[in-house]
């Protein structure tokens, strides 16, 4: 294949200087500081159907393969800055560059462009050509080949215009683990470190179904009456499932209590259990908002301590955020990892057992910590906090799921992605 390197455009040539002029000035509106190392050209059909290359310094380049356009067309080529922030389980490792070209017809070509893109050497993580541009709203992986060699990444697009970078994953092959994964939010990042290892949509406000509980059993231990308070179940408390089925007068502690809200996810047992505080709920509820602020979730609210409600809403960073602080605690390790658990009413003696929520404690990992959530509206959630044999722990969040079982699957696709041996 015959490339030929971009050259000046002649200055006789008028009409590609009043192109060149209209679009360094009007169509792109690129900032002027961001064109300090750029190439802007008029190229003829000619040298575009015999293969052409556009290349502004030694780290990129775009490949135009013959035969593969047959008409004219203008490029800019710029080295640049980020239009937006890295995802944050990634790794910038290369320098940012803008491309267009025009004309396109919603901003996509009739046939492939080449991109080829240098790393450092010493990079050994997974990595791989991200593109961002309007239409995809997000940075985007472009699959392609990797020449070790020359350490040099080549990929393919028919994008005409975009951000183009190169990012290396915490997570190797980070983004093909979230194509096989069915939760639209998903974070996970190591427990002691907080580096992300994985995330998608972590900073999307949903609403988060049990997952409320977490919130609701740590307000409670702010105000914690004592472990003995004897709670009276009222009519008010009942609810539709996930409950424990008690009669109205019916008395448990608030130990209890306590555990029902956190293993079985029963939403009666978090109403009395916030009702025992002697705070009416709404009271309650400000203060759960206040422990969302103390725990530094910036982006969650709280209109009842259930979780039934829709607009209780959170995002999978701020979960992890509250589980890494919660789960810290062995109290937490104690009351939502067992799989099963008795309670008694204080009233009648009558016993209850509580099954854990979690249908996904069998892993081959130490569950240090969990809590599952559901609603419609919400989707299927989870997150927990596991260790592996090396002593690795990670906290995982998954959100969302619109399909049964889905956040069992997912959830354990990266437990075994981040902890695996």
């Amino acid at each position: 294949m015959q490339f030929f390197m971009a050259q000046k455009i002649k200055q006789n040539h008028r009409f590609v200087k009043q192109l060149l002029a209209l679009f360094v000035v009007g169509i792109f509106m690129m900032p002027q500081s961001l064109l300090a190392e750029s190439v802007a050209q008029y190229i003829p059909r000619e040298d575009v159907e015999i293969g052409y290359r556009i290349q502004t310094d030694s780290s990129a380049y775009i490949s135009l393969a013959p035969q593969s356009f047959h008409r004219s067309l203008f490029v800019d080529f710029s080295k640049t800055e980020l239009p937006n922030p890295v995802p944050p389980d990634k790794d910038m490792v290369s320098s940012v560059y803008w491309y267009a070209f025009l004309p396109a017809q919603n901003n996509t070509l009739e046939h492939n462009i080449s991109v080829s893109m240098q790393f450092p050497e010493q990079e050994t993580r997974w990595k791989e050509i991200y593109l961002y541009n309007t239409e995809l709203g997000a940075w985007t992986h472009l699959p392609g080949e990797i020449d070790i060699e020359n350490s040099v990444l080549h990929t393919e697009t028919r994008w005409a215009s975009g951000y183009i970078a190169v990012f290396a994953d915490h997570l190797d092959k980070s983004e093909y683990i979230k194509e096989r994964i069915n939760s639209p939010s998903i974070f996970v990042a190591d427990a002691h470190t907080g580096e992300i290892l994985i995330e998608r949509a972590s900073e999307t406000q949903r609403p988060i179904a049990s997952l409320t509980k977490l919130a609701t059993a740590a307000t409670f231990l702010d105000h914690n009456p004592g472990w003995n308070q004897k709670v009276t179940f009222q009519t008010a408390d009942d609810t539709i499932p996930a409950k424990i089925y008690v009669k109205t007068g019916d008395v448990f502690t608030a130990h209890d209590l306590f555990y029902a809200t956190l293993l079985k996810s029963a939403n009666n047992a978090a109403k009395a259990l916030a009702r025992s505080t002697g705070m009416p709920e709404q009271e309650f509820v400000s203060d759960m908002n206040q422990t969302a602020e103390k725990y530094g979730m910036k982006r969650t609210h709280f209109v009842e301590p259930t979780g039934l409600s829709d607009q209780n809403i959170s995002t999978a960073q701020d979960i992890y955020t509250i589980a890494k602080s919660l789960f810290a605690d062995p109290l937490f390790l104690q009351v939502t990892t067992p799989k099963a658990y008795t309670i008694a009413a204080v009233n009648t003696g009558k016993k209850h057992t509580l099954i854990n929520s979690n249908k996904l404690l069998d892993v081959p990992y130490i569950v240090l910590g969990s809590k599952t959530g559901f609603t419609y509206e919400a989707g299927r959630c989870l997150v927990m906090k596991v260790k592996n044999k090396a002593g690795r722990e990670v906290i995982a969040v998954t959100m969302g799921a619109d399909t049964p079982g889905a956040h069992w699957d997912d959830m354990r696709l990266l437990l075994d992605a981040t902890l695996g041996e």
